[in-house]
């Protein structure tokens, strides 16, 4: 059988190896996604186009526009004298926020006593992750501004007043960068990609060269078939992975805490589990063209499932229970926990657990499929 399987893959190595295009699109396509995922992900959000109306005009609202353009996170690029006028600049996209000072302002701070000052900060909420940032930014500096007006009034003191102390502590990416979270994402989806796109096009490749024929007279089963079909996919997408990884850790401080055995062992798994979906999509398609928007298809429901767009927990209660018969959902927990958080395979043993059971249904349904094929 072994030697079996072996003619198998020599054989599907050479068809793939006769496209180089082929082979430097798997191996270097994702890996320039990857880097442009997370150049753009690895930097702050900074300078983000703002409108200021400054109604009032005075040393205060200078100073907090001052306080503000520190931070790096705004870039006051209109100062305008009308409030009608913001309007026009948020429905455009013209500025992501626009910060409205009131009249008397620095008279209502200046007193204790009296109306309390106001701000308005109007939020363009089409682009949340920047206008989060932004909200995010302003909060913390009107509430640095608080404290600062209450020392003034009532002395060293008003820390004091604060009647619960938050003291947090972040474990695993202590300086909160998007990259930790969106570069382990998208290596875990290129990953699943990868083999899914390389596996939907092995049998129908078969067809249209007119050799499918030969291989079902030939003396091997569907098994091995399957295996021989699988191991070029497992090679090339875990040769792309890796180089992706490296990448990412040295490139862009993606930290690997966790055992690089135990990462590409359940990686082993899942990729059988994906494998065997891409060749029963293989075995039902009449071509290549097919294969590949049928690959594509459950490529984007994956995704929609894997909790990189949307949070699974944040989704209804039917689309939770959904999402775990898709290995993506359990194969992207094992993936962060293993790569961000070092854990070991005790941690994982549900998620592995859950991969083998839907392996279980999958593989031999794989099998089974393409037994039961008209090859014509």
């Amino acid at each position: 059988m072994l030697h079996r399987i072996w003619v198998l893959v020599v054989k599907e190595m050479i068809q793939i190896f006769r496209v180089p295009a082929l082979i430097l699109l798997i191996l270097f396509g994702p890996l320039s996604e990857m880097s442009l995922v997370a150049w753009s992900t690895s930097a702050p959000i900074e300078h983000l186009p703002t409108a200021v109306v400054d109604l009032d005009r005075s040393p205060a609202s200078r100073t907090l526009l001052a306080k503000l353009h520190t931070t790096k996170t705004f870039d006051f690029k209109y100062f305008l004298d009308d409030v009608n006028a913001v309007n026009l600049l948020v429905e455009r996209g013209s500025v992501v926020g626009a910060l409205i000072i009131p009249a008397h302002y620095g008279e209502q701070l200046s007193r204790p006593i009296g109306e309390t000052p106001s701000l308005s900060f109007i939020l363009d909420g089409a682009d949340p992750m920047a206008a989060g940032t932004a909200l995010a930014s302003m909060q913390g500096m009107v509430a640095a501004e608080n404290q600062r007006v209450l020392a003034g009034w009532i002395g060293e003191e008003a820390g004091a007043l604060a009647l619960v102390l938050p003291r947090l502590r972040v474990r695993f990416n202590e300086e909160l960068k998007k990259s930790v979270y969106t570069v382990p994402s998208e290596l875990g989806l290129i990953l699943f990609a990868i083999a899914l796109m390389v596996a939907s096009i092995a049998i129908s490749r078969e067809r249209e060269l007119g050799t499918l024929e030969q291989l079902m007279v030939a003396p091997v089963t569907r098994f091995e078939l399957i295996v021989a079909k699988s191991i070029p996919a497992i090679l090339l997408s875990y040769i792309s992975f890796i180089l992706m990884l490296l990448v990412a850790m040295y490139g862009f401080g993606v930290p690997m805490r966790g055992s690089w055995t135990l990462l590409l062992g359940a990686a082993s798994i899942f990729l059988f589990v994906e494998l065997s979906i891409g060749l029963m999509i293989s075995a039902w398609s009449k071509n290549q063209v097919q294969a590949m928007l049928g690959a594509m298809m459950w490529v984007m429901t994956e995704f929609f499932f894997s909790g990189y767009g949307v949070p699974v927990e944040n989704m209804p209660p039917a689309l939770q229970s959904a999402a775990n018969i898709f290995p993506i959902y359990h194969w992207m927990i094992i993936f962060r926990a293993i790569l961000l958080k070092g854990v070991g395979l005790t941690v994982i043993m549900p998620e592995l657990l859950a991969g083998l059971a839907i392996g279980a249904v999958v593989i031999p349904l794989g099998v089974w499929i393409l037994g039961r094929q008209h090859w014509d």
